[in-house]
């Protein structure tokens, strides 16, 4: 898996290129299409997952479109849309992985803070 490290440059342009030119039409179809296809040229030794997410999460918010958290628990389902991609460019799978992934985000991030969480102490706390 990877491009050969001499195409890597070369293969990360084009990619970039192609995803100004269509990208704004359908943000979180050509978000999914730009993080497969990072994650097919594999630039890095280590962290191309970690990196990769964060590229499509900035990718989004740059086009009007709300960042995502994919979830421990959602990993299995995320690597078979990744999979899907990998084997047949089958980017249906990955685009509703990162739909339910938004939903789910925000669904959670609305939720009310449970009130036995432990509060800070604060500055002031320090300054006894």
């Amino acid at each position: 898996m990877g491009s050969p490290p001499d195409e890597v440059e070369d293969d990360l342009a084009e990619l970039i290129d192609e995803i100004n030119t269509i990208g704004q039409k359908a943000p979180l179809r050509a978000g999914a299409y730009f993080h497969a296809r990072f994650e097919n040229i594999h630039p890095f030794a280590d962290g191309n997952g970690r990196v990769g997410r964060t590229l499509l999460n900035y990718w989004l918010m740059i086009n009007d479109y709300p960042p995502m958290i994919i979830y421990e628990e959602d990993r299995r389902a995320y690597y078979d849309a990744l999979q899907a991609y990998d084997e047949q460019e089958n980017l249906d799978l990955l685009t509703k992985f990162f739909e339910e992934q938004t939903v789910k985000t925000w669904t959670r991030s609305m939720e009310p803070s449970d009130s036995d969480a432990p509060k800070r102490k604060g500055l002031g706390f320090f300054m006894l």
